[in-house]
C-alpha cells in the first residue's frame, strides 16, 4: 500500500524561506544604515593592496611627474601615508602636506594618513580603494 504525499509541504517550506530572506534583508539594510550614520569604520578607511608606490628621495622624480606616468583611473585613491617617530610628528606632517599640495597641483585629490611608528617615513600610494559613491560622482561629472 502506498500513500500519496501532498506537495503542500514544499509550498510551505518555500513560503518560510521567503519570509526568512525578507527578515534577513531588512535586518542587513538597517545595519547598513546604522553603520553609515556612524561614519566610516576602521575597515572602510583601510587601504587596498597598492597598485603603485612613490617614496620621495633624491633619486625620485617629483610627485607630479610620477603621477603623470600612472593611469588616471577614478577607482584609484591616492593616499599619502606618513609614519612618524615620537617628536617628529610636526616635521613629518609638513612633509605629508607638501606631497598633498604637489598631488593637487597635478590634478589629483589625496587623502593623508598619519600614524606613529618606529621610524619616520612618507610615501604616496595608489590603490583601488576609492569610495564607490565618490567614484560614481566622478564618472557622472
Amino acid at each position: 500500500m502506498t500513500a500519496e504525499v501532498s506537495p503542500s509541504w514544499a509550498t510551505t517550506l518555500a513560503d518560510l524561506a521567503i519570509i526568512l530572506f525578507m527578515i534577513t534583508a531588512a535586518d542587513l539594510s538597517n545595519a547598513e544604515m546604522a553603520r553609515s550614520a556612524a561614519g566610516p569604520s576602521r575597515a572602510e578607511v583601510a587601504m587596498a593592496e597598492p597598485v603603485a608606490l612613490y617614496r620621495p628621495d633624491a633619486s625620485a622624480p617629483p610627485l607630479g611627474n610620477w603621477l603623470a606616468e600612472q593611469s588616471d583611473d577614478p577607482r584609484q585613491q591616492l593616499t599619502i601615508v606618513v609614519h612618524y617617530r615620537t617628536g617628529e610628528a610636526g616635521r613629518m606632517a609638513t612633509e605629508g602636506l607638501r606631497l598633498v599640495s604637489q598631488a593637487k597641483e597635478a590634478g589629483r585629490d589625496a587623502r593623508l594618513i598619519a600614524e606613529p611608528a618606529e621610524r619616520s617615513e612618507v610615501a604616496a600610494v595608489l590603490a583601488y580603494d576609492a569610495n564607490s559613491e565618490a567614484v560614481a560622482r566622478k564618472l557622472h561629472d
